[in-house]
């Protein structure tokens, strides 16, 4: 580390990257503007600007049981709506991005760059033509299964389709295509594998951590992160206490309702993957907003310099931080869906 700049400058000198959030869900439940510093939750645009995040991907997330046809279409739908509509209403210092140059353009005006996400295959209710009715609204990354993709096995439920249908194959051809980021957060390992032989493109862990640190089934095996490195994705780590620490999941799951970890548990599950899958391969992937438990110190994205920080304590080059803080996701962002 350069011994005049301090972790701060570092951090406002590379693009901050957050992979996943599910503000949306908020903003629908406390009838709120994005715009606005909320003491809710964890994400508004002054406390992303607070953060120093460049760039933040908005998910809408559709999961849960079967519903009748048509519902996780239309949810999907209404949820982007409402994005979109919140985008424009705060179009002085946030703005959507569809490619790498929206981001870059972002950036020299100094705003910040929206990516639209859906959380839930079961959106496209089976049909691939849905896909193109997303795409065109401006998603950029789809989340194949949560817990009811007809599809796709997820991570948290008995295997029905041991992995990926042919039906799911034909999503993941139709989303390379398209140039839309695969996401296999809350898929089943065989259905990871199986989405990384289909696909010709890269794919990204949007928000996941490793298997090894601790033991849930939504965290990633050495295996996988090995095998989505190979392949040039990125796992984007995840500030869930209960995805980050072993002792925090052993003492939830006997019901002791444990204090959270310290925030450096991210760092170490940042370790363990680029010890498995190297510096190219991990990234940040929240899930502020869409959990209940963050690690101590990281308590919403005002705090997301420390990440920083953290990093070169343990040391890491600047280069890396700029890697592992935003570069590696982009780098999956522009081959993906464009520059």
């Amino acid at each position: 580390m350069d011994q005049r700049k301090s972790y701060y400058d570092i951090h406002k000198a590379v693009i901050v990257c957050d992979a996943h959030c599910d503000t949306v869900d908020r903003l629908m439940k406390d009838k709120t503007d994005l715009g606005t510093r909320s003491k809710n939750g964890h994400v508004d645009i002054p406390r992303l600007i607070e953060g120093g995040v460049d760039v933040q991907v908005f998910a809408s997330y559709v999961g849960g049981s079967k519903k009748p046809k048509g519902y996780y279409f239309n949810l999907a739908k209404r949820k982007l709506d409402i994005l979109r509509t919140q985008f424009a209403k705060n179009s002085k210092t946030i703005s959507l991005a569809l490619k790498l140059s929206d981001v870059q353009k972002a950036n020299q005006s100094n705003k910040i760059s929206a990516i639209l996400a859906i959380e839930g295959g079961q959106s496209i209710e089976n049909d691939i033509n849905n896909l193109h009715i997303f795409y065109d609204l401006g998603v950029r990354i789809m989340t194949l299964t949560w817990k009811s993709t007809d599809w796709a096995d997820a991570s948290q439920q008995s295997m029905k389709h041991n992995g990926l249908t042919d039906l799911g194959k034909r999503v993941v051809k139709e989303m390379n295509k398209l140039n839309m980021i695969i996401d296999v957060s809350h898929s089943a390992d065989k259905t990871v594998l199986d989405v990384l032989n289909a696909s010709s493109d890269p794919v990204i862990a949007s928000h996941s951590c490793a298997r090894a640190l601790c033991d849930h089934p939504r965290n990633l095996s050495d295996r996988l992160i090995k095998d989505i490195a190979n392949a040039g994705g990125v796992i984007c780590v995840n500030f869930y206490s209960l995805f980050l620490d072993q002792k925090f999941k052993t003492d939830t799951d006997k019901k002791l309702k444990p204090k959270p970890p310290s925030f450096t548990k991210i760092i170490d599950h940042i370790d363990h993957i680029v010890q498995v899958g190297g510096i190219d391969c991990v990234g940040l992937g929240s899930d502020f907003d869409g959990m209940d438990a963050p690690p101590s110190g990281l308590e919403d994205v005002t705090k997301m310099p420390k990440i920083t920080s953290a990093l070169l304590e343990r040391g890491y080059l600047d280069e890396e931080v700029a890697q592992i803080m935003g570069g590696n996701f982009l780098r999956v962002f522009g081959q993906v869906c464009g520059i």
